[in-house]
């Protein structure tokens, strides 16, 4: 795939961005250290929706805007299962499977574990999935239209490429919660090759999140024209780890032959830089940080690219068999990927009644976004009463 500029450069490259010099704010928000506008009314939001539309390349096959309004700016961007950080009781097994089995008839005709977590997340499931939408204005209604005078709202935009359903790599993520305890899975076990899976999540320069359009299987997902950011699990980096760790905190490992060998020659990768952070005490689990990031897998690989060790990252030998072990915790997005590749649009809370009845003289309003009777009876009744 061909490399892109970043998202956020891709912005400020514009001439539109200097007439917008006026709805730029300073982020204060640690969670979200991104550039920043600020939106007062519809207008103002369409402006700056129409400079991020600009950054869409005609060569990005299936790159869209999406955008996801919260009502809470101090919000983070995680999915409602990312909120637990640690998942080792088995809480998505016992969730996604007792779902399923309380009301198995409404999930037989789903043909991908996509489709079962997109259809549970619509209901109110904690899953991996996080909402987001393809329409901007869905997205300021949902930014507006709770909390109203008390809490400012955001809607977060980023670039992406839209995946169908049946992706494999969104399937094997989608199929973690059939195993109840996940920190037992290794990059190995997937049916998808793990030289395919680092690849795609995390070494390509053009690299994007995993994000699945749902089919339409109702009227309020068509409306609100739903897409959802799909979450994996950490990945740790168990050489990282031992070799790191020295041969007295992980002595068993050094006893073996071919273990050794093998080890030895993960000794010559740029581990230190691979994991800045990386600090490992006997005992001391807490301090053992060698999470694989995006720059950690780009120093890997770009090491074994080199002549003399090509052939080994190719054929997925010693240095890369059983190192990688998923986590039971989701992957947070972090900070320096939240700079390139995400935006954020900030309303002010006195601003959002008003707003409110800007998009409803535009025909979104509650009873759009939710289609199903009840809401078009209170339509009818905050009318007439």
């Amino acid at each position: 795939m061909p490399n892109y500029r970043t998202f956020i450069s891709d912005i400020k490259s514009r001439r539109m961005y200097k007439k917008l010099t006026d709805c730029i704010i300073e982020s204060n928000n640690e969670e979200y250290p991104h550039l920043t506008f600020q939106a007062k009314s519809v207008v103002d939001y369409l402006r700056i929706v129409k400079l991020l539309s600009k950054t869409k390349y005609e060569n990005f096959v299936g790159g869209e805007i999406i955008y996801r309004g919260m009502s809470d700016a101090e919000w983070k961007l995680m999915p409602y299962l990312g909120r637990y950080s640690d998942l080792s009781d088995g809480q998505e097994f016992n969730l996604v499977n007792s779902f399923l089995a309380l009301r198995p008839e409404s999930f037989q005709e789903l043909n991908t574990n996509f489709e079962i977590l997109s259809k549970m997340q619509h209901y109110g499931l904690p899953t991996r999935l996080l909402d987001f939408t393809t329409n901007p204005l869905i997205a300021l209604f949902f930014a507006c239209n709770e909390f109203i005078g008390s809490k400012d709202a955001r809607v977060v935009c980023h670039r992406a490429v839209v995946n169908v359903a049946q992706n494999p790599i969104i399937e094997e993520i989608c199929s973690f919660y059939k195993c109840f305890y996940q920190e037992d899975i290794w990059l190995d076990d997937l049916s998808i090759s793990p030289k395919k899976y680092l690849q795609t999540l995390y070494r390509n320069e053009d690299y994007r999140f995993l994000v699945a359009r749902p089919f339409c299987w109702n009227e309020r997902i068509r409306r609100q024209a739903a897409v959802f950011m799909i979450f994996p699990n950490k990945l740790f980096d168990r050489f990282g780890l031992y070799v790191s760790g020295g041969r007295k905190v992980c002595s068993n490992h050094w006893e073996s032959d071919s273990f050794r060998k093998i080890l030895e020659m993960v000794e010559k990768e740029p581990i230190k830089k691979m994991y800045p952070n990386g600090v490992v005490r006997p005992f001391d689990f807490a301090s053992r940080d060698f999470y694989v990031t995006h720059r950690s897998i780009k120093l890997l690989f770009d090491y074994y690219k080199e002549s003399m060790r090509e052939q080994i990252v190719n054929d997925w030998d010693n240095p890369m068999k059983k190192r990688f072990q998923f986590e039971s915790g989701l992957q947070n997005i972090d900070s320096e990927t939240m700079k390139r590749e995400f935006c954020s649009i900030l309303i002010d809370k006195r601003k959002k009644k008003e707003i409110l009845k800007e998009l409803c003289i535009l025909g979104i309003d509650e009873s759009y976004v939710y289609p199903e009777l009840q809401y078009a009876a209170k339509k009818v009744k905050e009318t007439y009463l």
